[in-house]
């Protein structure tokens, strides 16, 4: 019962951890420097999403990597070879995380420089989480 409880939390992170993500993905790539009627929209819009990823993303990462860490540890993953390009996919999630906060702190400081590779982040976003559920479904190697 243990195994299935963590397991069922550690995905539930994950989707939300990838869904927030996901969105700051999309409102960096389609954010503009906005002087006109729509600047505090955007600018509401962009302090609403660093509080999500502040008190949500953020912490949904931790969590999955925290009890990702704990299963692999716990079953012996480790010594397998599908888990080390799941984490190294993590890792790789996990920056791209920090750069996406990076940008929101820059843009809410009134920067109007677009981020840089903002057109990969959720291509990347994609990719990654479907190399990282073949991985743990198919277990191939």
């Amino acid at each position: 019962m243990t195994y299935q409880f963590l397991k069922m939390a550690h995905v539930a992170a994950a989707v939300a951890w990838l869904v927030g993500s996901l969105f700051v993905s999309l409102f960096l790539l389609t954010s503009q420097p906005q002087d006109g009627d729509d600047a505090p929209k955007e600018r509401k819009m962009l302090h609403a999403l660093r509080r999500w990823t502040l008190f949500v993303t953020t912490p949904a990462m931790v969590v999955t990597w925290l009890i990702g860490l704990h299963l692999a540890m716990t079953f012996g993953w480790f010594a397998m070879g599908w888990i080390w390009i799941k984490v190294a996919c993590a890792l790789g999630l996990s920056a791209l995380l920090g750069m996406q906060s990076a940008s929101l702190r820059r843009m809410a400081g009134g920067s109007a420089r677009r981020p840089p590779m903002v057109d990969l982040y959720a291509p990347f976003t994609v990719l990654a989480a479907a190399a990282i559920v073949t991985l743990v479904v198919v277990k191939p190697f």
